[in-house]
C-alpha cells in the first residue's frame, strides 16, 4: 500500500509516527506478560479509557493499572502471553488510531496445558504527549478490546457466550 505524501520530511514523519505507535502495542503486550504494571499503565494518557468489550470499561491511569494487575484482571493468572500483530496505524498530526490483531494465552495454573485463550482485535486511540520517553510520546487515550473467539477454559474475566 503505498501513501500519497510526496514531501519526503512529511513522509519520515509518517513513517517514524507509525512505528512509534506500533512499538507503544509492542510495549504494551511485553508489560502484560511480565507483570511490570507500571510500564503497562504509562502506555495510557492519564485520563485514558480502556474497554473490554461490553464487559467493562475503565476510566484513568490508575484505575486501569489497579483492575489489570488485580486477581480478577491479568494479576490472577498464573501467566499470560499477548501477541499484537498487523498493525493498521493511521497518524492524524498529533492524534492517531490503530487496529491490529489480538491473540492472548492466559495459564491457568497446573501447568501448561490449562490455559484459556481469547483473539480478536485492539482498536486503539492515540495522542502525541511531551513524553518522549517511550515510543517518542505516543500513549493510548483509548483502547478497545474486542473478542473474536476464544478457546481453551473459560476466560475468567470475561462473560460467558449463550
Amino acid at each position: 500500500m503505498t501513501h500519497p505524501i510526496t514531501d519526503p520530511a512529511a513522509a519520515l514523519r509518517w513513517l517514524v509516527d507509525r512505528a512509534h505507535v506500533s512499538d507503544l502495542l509492542v510495549e504494551f503486550a511485553r508489560a502484560l506478560d511480565v507483570r511490570d504494571w507500571d510500564a503497562y499503565a504509562a502506555t495510557y494518557t492519564e485520563d485514558a479509557v480502556l474497554e473490554i468489550g461490553d464487559l467493562a470499561r475503565l476510566e484513568g491511569r490508575a484505575a486501569i493499572r489497579a483492575a489489570t494487575a488485580s486477581e480478577r484482571g491479568l494479576g490472577g493468572y498464573a501467566g499470560t502471553w499477548h501477541g499484537s500483530s498487523n498493525h493498521a496505524v493511521t497518524v492524524d498530526g498529533d492524534t492517531a488510531t490503530s487496529r491490529s490483531y489480538l491473540l492472548g494465552v492466559h495459564l491457568l495454573g497446573g501447568g501448561s496445558a490449562h490455559h484459556a485463550d481469547g483473539a480478536g482485535w485492539y482498536d486503539c486511540a492515540l495522542r502525541r504527549t511531551a513524553d518522549v520517553d517511550l515510543a517518542g510520546g505516543w500513549r493510548f487515550t483509548r483502547v478497545r478490546i474486542t473478542e473474536v473467539w476464544h478457546a481453551g477454559e473459560p476466560l475468567p474475566h470475561v462473560a460467558p457466550r449463550p
